[in-house]
C-alpha cells in the first residue's frame, strides 16, 4: 500500500478525533468512566469471544471443499486478522489471515480472500439491517436534522453498495462462467499482456473462495450465522450500556452497531480511531444521552472492542511464528 494512503487515514482520524472531543468537558469524560462497573465487562467480553467463534464457524463454511476446517482450527487466522486491522496500516487485517491460513493450512491466498470478501458482503448487508430495525424509533424521537440526513445517507449508501456488492457475487457463483467472461472483457482490456497469466490463476482461485454460495441452502446458513455473529457483538455494547448504567432500548444499540461499523469502512489510523468515536458520540447524544456521557461510553467501548482481541491475536500472531516483514502474500498461489 502506498505511503499516501497510510497518511491519509492518519488526517481523517485526527479530523474524526477532534470532532469527536470538541467541546467536551474532559475532566468529567473521565470521572465517567472511573465510575464505571467493571463486573459488567466480563459477560461483553464472553459474548464478543463467542462472536468471533461464531465468525470462524462461518468461515468454514465459506472455505468447505478447499480442505476440511473447523472453527477451531481457523479461530488463529481470524484472531490475527483482528490483530492486523487493529494495529497494522491500511486495514492489513484481511490480507494478514489470508496469508496465515495459505502458510498453515495451504490453502491459497486468492481463495481465502474470496471468502473474506464474502464475509464483509454479509456483514454489511446484517449492519444495514441492524440500522432498519433501530431507525423508525430513533427518528421519532431525533431532533437533530443534520443527523437524520446522515444516518439516511449511511442506510441508502450502505444498502445500495452492499446490495449490488451482494448480487454480483452471488451471480458470480452461480454463473462461473459467464461472470469470468466478463471479468475477462473488462480486465484483459486493462491489464498488460504479460501480466494476463497471472491474472487467469488469481481468478481460478477467486471463484474456488465462491464455491459455498452456489447452493441456497448455504447462503441461508452463512447469512443466519452472520446475524448470531453481530447480535453477540451487540450482547458487548449492551454490556457496556449496563455498566454506565443507561438504559437505551436493544433496538437503539443494533442501530449504533450497525451505523458505526459502516462508518468504520471510512479510511483511517489503525483500530478504526476517531471514525468510530465521532459518529458514535453523535448519535448517543441524539439519543438523549449527555454529550460527556456518550463520550465515556463510546470511548470504553472502543477499548473493549479493541484491546482483548488485539491481545489475543498478538498471542497466535507470536505462538504461529509470523513475522511482519515476511509475509509477502503471492496471490496467484
Amino acid at each position: 500500500m502506498k505511503r499516501w494512503v497510510y497518511w491519509v487515514g492518519i488526517f481523517i482520524s485526527l479530523l474524526f478525533l477532534y470532532l469527536a472531543i470538541r467541546g467536551l468537558d474532559l475532566e468529567y469524560v473521565w470521572e465517567s468512566i472511573k465510575t464505571i462497573d467493571f463486573w459488567w465487562f466480563i459477560p461483553g467480553i464472553l459474548s464478543y469471544f463467542a462472536g468471533v467463534l461464531v465468525r470462524a464457524q462461518r468461515w468454514s463454511i465459506l472455505l468447505k471443499g478447499k480442505k476440511r476446517q473447523t472453527a477451531l482450527q481457523l479461530l488463529p487466522s481470524i484472531c490475527i486478522g483482528y490483530l492486523g486491522n487493529n494495529v497494522f496500516p491500511a486495514r492489513a487485517g484481511e490480507f494478514l489471515r489470508a496469508y496465515h491460513l495459505k502458510e498453515k493450512q495451504e490453502i491459497p491466498f486468492a481463495t481465502s480472500l474470496a471468502s473474506i470478501i464474502v464475509e464483509r458482503i454479509f456483514d454489511g448487508l446484517v449492519m444495514v439491517i441492524f440500522i432498519l430495525i433501530g431507525l423508525p424509533a430513533f427518528l421519532g424521537q431525533l431532533e437533530n436534522g443534520s443527523l437524520t440526513g446522515l444516518l439516511n445517507w449511511i442506510l441508502i449508501g450502505g444498502s445500495v453498495l452492499f446490495c449490488i456488492a451482494f448480487v454480483v457475487v452471488l451471480i458470480s457463483a452461480i454463473f462461473p462462467q459467464k461472470a469470468k467472461k466478463v471479468f475477462d472483457f473488462i480486465f484483459l482490456h486493462i491489464l498488460p499482456r504479460k501480466a494476463h497469466d497471472k491474472y487467469h490463476a488469481v481468478l481460478n482461485r477467486f471463484f474456488d473462495g465462491l464455491d459455498a454460495l452456489k447452493s441456497p441452502l448455504q447462503i441461508l446458513h452463512v447469512f443466519t450465522l452472520t446475524i448470531i455473529v453481530w447480535l453477540f457483538e451487540t450482547g458487548l455494547y449492551w454490556s457496556v450500556q449496563q455498566a454506565f448504567h443507561f438504559d437505551l432500548p436493544f433496538s437503539h444499540l443494533l442501530l449504533l452497531n450497525g451505523a458505526l461499523n459502516i462508518l468504520s469502512s471510512i479510511p483511517s489510523a489503525p483500530g478504526y480511531i476517531g471514525v468510530f468515536d465521532a459518529p458514535g458520540i453523535s448519535i448517543l447524544s441524539a439519543m438523549g444521552v449527555a454529550s460527556e456521557s456518550a463520550a465515556a461510553y463510546i470511548l470504553t467501548l472502543h477499548a473493549a472492542l479493541w484491546l482483548p482481541i488485539t491481545i489475543v491475536g498478538f498471542v497466535f500472531f507470536f505462538k504461529e511464528g509470523l513475522q511482519w516483514s515476511k509475509i509477502k502474500p503471492k496471490t496467484n498461489e
